[in-house]
């Protein structure tokens, strides 16, 4: 091959030596690049698409079941309005569509999903992206049972379906490839220069550019050229291999910062009542599950609240369901007004509430409790010129040697707040119950029965 160089000029022969691998090092780059762009990009609209249905999901559970459009219409607005979500559906079990908001979405749904597990991704001819999931009911409510057990299997009320645009996506993969073909001319064409004129000392130089190319191609794009060129063309290459990689480098930086922010903010709303802005159910059982690990390691005193509101029916069905939805909303606040900074209160349910309390002495917590039920029952909620009142059974349950597991401590709340439902309403009953019920029984009302 030596032999063969010496045929041509040294123009030619520094054309060939430098300039080939040049344009062969900044094209690897240059593909490589655009593949780990297009990679993320894909990986977030996928992401976004799964977060989406993993916050409508739960959220639509109430709205299904009361049946409540325009809460639905809401829902579906508010998913709309999220990044590349172009649809937004609803439909009853079998398929049937219930409720749908932008394009993309079928009027029936051909194979069922299942109750539980991942979400089924379902791509179309026309370019879009969808993501589909059941709309399940967590049988919470102490009103739907007496001595008889929770339903092991959640059953299935609806289904939901989001479907993803990729306008956008493909929008910033075409501006990548255009600021990488820019860059990749600039910088060929710096590199052609150099090496046209290059006779001198290239050997370090050069061999720095080649590694500071490997690593990127690694994925490392922090590196950098050191400035060891004592001529100006080498001088300009390594400037030009300074800003790509820089440009690269915030590109990736911008891009990961839109996921991320995306990301979190989906995030939040997968763990939060879209009506009240609390905690949800799905936020409620991570937390009670945290509470129980910090009580095992340094004895953390839990208490735990179930609140269940008394005659929120009435308010509906006098009202309506918008009514019923701006009485939960203020509930939602006074709870949380009433409650201390360190404190947790949670939506679990249509009109059902908790609450978690960390280092609350048992005098303390029924304090708290029972100035909840008095603040509740002394709310005068108004709606076009109409007047309610509700009440709140709250049952009460302390981590204890008898209450040492997540389920445990949540099954007790939830016995004590039954008996205090079907003891007269409006008053707190904490666990354990009387020896009738095989346990003791602490009862006080706070509020006359309504």
């Amino acid at each position: 091959m030596i032999s063969a160089l010496a045929r041509y000029s040294l123009r030619r022969q520094m054309l060939l030596v430098l300039g080939l691998p040049s344009v062969v090092f900044v094209l690897c780059i240059a593909a490589l690049f655009a593949h780990q762009s297009s990679r993320a990009l894909d990986q977030g609209l996928l992401e976004r698409g799964r977060t989406m249905v993993r916050f409508l999901a739960p959220a639509a559970e109430y709205v299904l079941v009361s049946g409540n459009r325009e809460a639905l219409d809401a829902l579906m607005a508010r998913g709309l309005a999220q990044p590349d979500v172009v649809g937004v559906g609803f439909y009853d079990p079998g398929g049937e569509a219930l409720a749908m908001l932008g394009e993309g979405l079928p009027p029936r749904l051909a194979a069922p999903v299942r109750a539980e597990g991942d979400e089924i991704r379902v791509d179309r001819a026309d370019g879009t992206v969808g993501f589909e999931a059941a709309v399940v009911v967590v049988p919470a409510a102490v009103d739907d049972y007496a001595e008889d057990p929770p339903l092991k299997t959640a059953p299935v009320v609806g289904r939901v379906r989001v479907v993803l645009g990729t306008a956008r996506l493909d929008a910033e993969k075409r501006s990548v490839f255009l600021t990488v073909s820019l860059l990749v001319l600039g910088v060929l064409a710096a590199a052609m220069v150099i090496a046209l004129r290059l006779a001198g000392s290239v050997g370090e130089p050069v061999a720095a550019l080649v590694r500071a190319v490997g690593r990127m191609a690694d994925g490392d794009l922090a590196v950098r050229v050191p400035a060891r060129a004592r001529n100006g063309e080498l001088k300009a290459l390594e400037a030009g291999f300074n800003a790509m990689a820089e440009a690269i480098a915030e590109s990736q930086r911008t891009l990961q910062a839109r996921v991320d922010e995306a990301t979190v903010q989906l995030a939040w709303q997968a763990h939060h009542d879209p009506l009240t802005g609390l905690a949800n159910r799905r936020a409620f059982e991570e937390r009670i599950e945290q509470a129980v690990r910090a009580h095992r390691r340094s004895g953390d005193q839990i208490t735990l609240f179930y609140i269940d509101l008394d005659h929120f029916k009435a308010v509906n069905d006098s009202g309506g369901h918008a009514a019923g939805d701006q009485l939960l909303s203020q509930l939602g606040v006074l709870l949380r007004g009433r409650l201390r900074a360190e404190d947790e209160v949670f939506r679990i349910g249509g009109d059902e509430f908790a609450a978690i309390l960390r280092g609350c002495g048992s005098e303390d917590a029924r304090r708290i409790a029972e100035g909840l039920c008095a603040a509740i029952a002394d709310h005068a909620f108004e709606c076009e010129g109409r007047r309610f009142r509700v009440g709140a059974s709250i049952g009460l349950a302390r981590m204890d040697p008898d209450l040492q597991e997540a389920d445990a401590l949540m099954i007790a709340a939830d016995q004590a707040c039954y008996a205090a439902k079907h003891g007269g309403r409006g008053h707190v009953v904490e666990y354990p119950l009387p020896a009738a019920a095989g346990s003791s029984l602490s009862a006080a009302p706070s509020a006359p029965p309504a």
